[in-house]
């Protein structure tokens, strides 16, 4: 072994008592911090193996995290306790005689020439400050973090080896009676009741014996009320490692699955008078386009406004289901046929002038699109009325499609232009109690999703009270 390649100067003054060990598990570097600790020269250990570095520390030939590193065995427990590390590092805390019986924090590593060759192993100690030195430390952080727990909602806790909090912060606390004052000092039976009190103390027991943490969700009966609570509990460390406590966030899930229970019975009432509303609509619309078909001129018109009145109000609840499900799942693209698509909504609003003419278009979307095309028709014939004309034309690149839909209705301002896609926006009527609700929001949710982009014009450019024309742009497949 040529121990020129371990770089003996740099180990050798080291502010922190060092030893290297070749492969061999022989003594290379003992440095001069190594001897003011123990009282052994270098001349006398080093060169020797045998663990004799192992007798000088702890009175005994027993091997060190370096030579654990050496023969990527374990170090065993006699001397050395392993804390947690990463990498190819040792970290552990020894009470070394050597170092008048005081608690040291070692760290071991290999040692490796510049082609990547193990030529060694290096192991450093350092005195474990004193629990009196590490809480003098934290000083003002210490009073910050107390601070910001005392100002959250969430139970915050610590619960020493005896099941007694040391640390009680509880924010939302004050609003059941509870003053986290009267808590330090106290088990949790004097908080909770039987049951989940012996669950906490139980748990931090486990996680200060183990260091494994503990999460779980209880539910229970506490002052007069049915609570659940979400309870995590962590393993807390001294400045060398060891595990002193278990500290702990609980936070109360009461209101939150009420008001999710409450949003699951609101959406189911919603469903059911959707639905009931639905079927009330389009019965009525039926019985009106039976009677329109019996009636003339001037009173088949007046049936069939009804009827597109009626149909309104089922586009209204068609987009507020539209409007959940979007909010509730991702939707996946297919190709369409744009003209079929239009062409049926086109025969939805008979009586209506509505003209388009154009041959088949494919475009990346989903069964959805007709809703779009169908928005956009009743959005002109709310706000340009039965005489209203809609013009509907679609112009097609290698890549992509505009679709036009242009009315001679009332228009929109300019200022009102970027506005009234936002959901239930009431830009651009000039009528007060007018609005464009939903239906455009749901065009721009829709359009968005599908890659393209949608915006509001004027029917004829730079004459907005003649008439609106919104345009999207659609992915061509």
């Amino acid at each position: 072994m040529n121990h020129s390649q371990i770089p003996v100067s740099i180990f050798a003054h080291l502010q922190q008592p060092t030893l290297v060990l070749d492969c061999e598990g022989r003594v290379i570097v003992w440095n001069e911090s190594m001897e003011r600790s123990t009282g052994v020269p270098a001349e006398e250990i080093v060169g020797k193996g045998g663990y004799a570095h192992g007798k000088a520390l702890f009175g005994e030939a027993y091997p060190t995290l370096a030579n654990s590193i050496l023969t990527h065995e374990d170090v065993g427990s006699a001397h050395y306790r392993l804390l947690q590390h990463e990498g190819e590092e040792l970290l552990a805390e020894s009470q070394i005689p050597a170092f008048s019986g005081r608690t040291a924090v070692c760290v071991a590593a290999p040692l490796y020439d510049t082609g990547g060759r193990q030529i060694g192993a290096v192991e450093t100690f350092r005195e474990a400050p004193h629990e009196e030195e590490a809480d003098e430390s934290r000083g003002v952080p210490e009073e910050q973090v107390q601070i910001l727990a005392s100002a959250l909602p969430d139970m915050i806790f610590t619960l020493d080896g005896d099941g007694i909090f040391t640390q009680f912060f509880w924010g939302g606390g004050w609003n059941l009676g509870v003053n986290p004052d009267e808590v330090v000092g106290k088990t949790p039976y004097a908080l909770f009741p039987p049951g989940e009190a012996d669950f906490l103390a139980g748990a931090a027991c486990r996680v200060i014996e183990t260091g494994e943490s503990v999460a779980e969700t209880r539910s229970f009966s506490w002052r007069d009320e049915e609570r659940s609570v979400q309870i995590a509990i962590h393993p807390l460390h001294n400045a060398s490692g060891k595990t002193v406590a278990a500290t702990g966030v609980g936070r109360d899930l009461t209101r939150e699955i009420a008001c999710e229970q409450a949003s699951r019975l609101s959406s189911l009432y919603l469903d059911l008078l959707g639905t009931d509303i639905y079927n009330t609509s389009m019965v009525a619309a039926t019985i009106i386009e039976m009677l329109r078909d019996r009636l003339s001129g001037e009173e088949a018109e007046l049936a069939q406004r009804v009827k597109i009145t009626i149909e309104q109000g089922i586009n209204v609840i068609k987009n507020v289901e539209l409007l959940t499900t979007l909010d509730r799942h991702s939707i996946r693209l297919e190709p369409v046929d744009l003209s079929a698509a239009i062409r049926d909504q086109v025969q939805r609003y008979g009586g209506i002038d509505i003209r388009y003419e154009g041959g088949t278009c494919m475009v990346w979307a989903t069964p959805l699109l007709e809703h779009t095309i169908s928005n956009l028709i009743s959005n002109s014939i709310k706000f340009g009325g039965m005489k209203v004309r809609i013009d509907i034309s679609v112009m097609e690149t290698a890549d992509t499609v505009m679709l036009t839909v242009a009315d001679t209705g009332i228009g929109i301002p300019d200022h009102a232009k970027p506005n009234i896609f936002d959901r239930f926006s009431r830009e651009g009527s000039k009528n007060s109690s007018g609005g464009r609700g939903l239906g455009l929001h749901i065009v721009k949710t829709l359009v968005t999703r599908y890659g393209g982009r949608v915006w509001a014009g004027d029917r004829v450019p730079g004459k907005p009270d003649e008439g609106a024309a919104i345009k999207m742009i659609l992915q061509k497949c």
